[in-house]
């Protein structure tokens, strides 16, 4: 498992969780969605703040072409 934290965002990775990879985003305790890395693109309902894609760009989870 693996944690990062930025702009008041957690992301965690699981190892040896589901295809596509995906990282789990959270605000404090509530889980907001799952980014889909592989595709790029959101696998819940949830709406990408522009400080929320900032935060993937800059962990490595989003290209940088998406903003």
């Amino acid at each position: 498992m693996g944690i990062k934290r930025w702009g008041g965002y957690i992301f965690i990775t699981y190892t040896g969780d589901h295809r596509p990879y995906h990282v789990h985003i959270k605000r404090g305790r509530r889980e907001i969605g799952r980014w889909d890395i592989e595709n790029q693109r959101p696998m819940d309902a949830f709406e990408i703040s522009d400080k929320l894609m900032k935060a993937l760009v800059k962990l490595g989870y989003a290209d940088g072409d998406i903003i």
